[in-house]
């Protein structure tokens, strides 16, 4: 007689995962938190990581069009021929980026709005309890559902959002969109860091508790 077996459940995306699968996740998670400020002024919040390790944000990345956006916008640049240089200044200026899904998600229909729905309540649990950053930013339109979540949760006040909506990122190396992508994000930066942007009672509640 054979006995079931229950299939691991992944803790990143929450879908059915082999061992492989749990073994990436937990070298994307090390790589990341070798660059995790100890406080966290902006937490850039995209869906999910690329489906290539190489690809990875924190390796630094081998095709860099998203991560060589961001890091324009926010004025960091390397040395010369040091493209892993962006990630110490990175993490100094107190930035961190995580994801929604801690894994790739699969190219189906319907998934991003299904992982949106799933996943929500585990990252308003980590940005309560264990990133507590001064500033949140999504980064994709694919979030804009977060926004209303985020907000029924008391984390409202954190968003830096472009005109209510999550801040765009230019997915190819055209110039111009590169240039609207760095004035709307230094907009949100300092339309944040003039506000009050504080969390609710119940938050700081939270939080101390963590």
């Amino acid at each position: 007689m054979q006995i079931p077996t229950n299939p691991i459940v992944c803790d990143g995306c929450a879908r059915p995962a082999s061992p492989d699968h749990i073994a990436e996740r937990l070298a994307r998670l090390e790589r990341a938190t070798r660059f995790r400020p100890v406080h966290i002024n902006v937490l850039f919040v995209a869906l999910a990581p690329t489906a290539r390790p190489e690809d990875d944000f924190y390796g630094p990345p081998q095709s860099n069009i998203f991560y060589e956006s961001l890091m324009d916008a926010l004025d960091i640049t390397p040395p010369a021929g040091d493209a892993a240089a962006h990630l110490p200044e990175f993490q100094r200026k107190g930035y961190y980026l995580a994801y929604l899904s801690e894994c790739p998600i699969p190219g189906e229909q319907g998934s991003e709005a299904a992982a949106i729905s799933a996943l929500s309540p585990a990252l308003i649990r980590r940005i309560r309890f264990n990133y507590k950053p001064k500033h949140i930013a999504l980064l994709g339109n694919v979030l804009a559902p977060l926004i209303e979540i985020l907000q029924k949760s008391g984390l409202g006040p954190l968003l830096l959002l472009d005109q209510g909506k999550p801040l765009s990122i230019p997915v190819t190396a055209d110039l111009s969109a590169r240039a609207g992508f760095r004035s709307t994000l230094r907009t949100a930066l300092s339309t944040g860091a003039s506000s009050e942007n504080r969390l609710s009672d119940y938050d700081r509640m939270q939080c101390k508790q963590a």
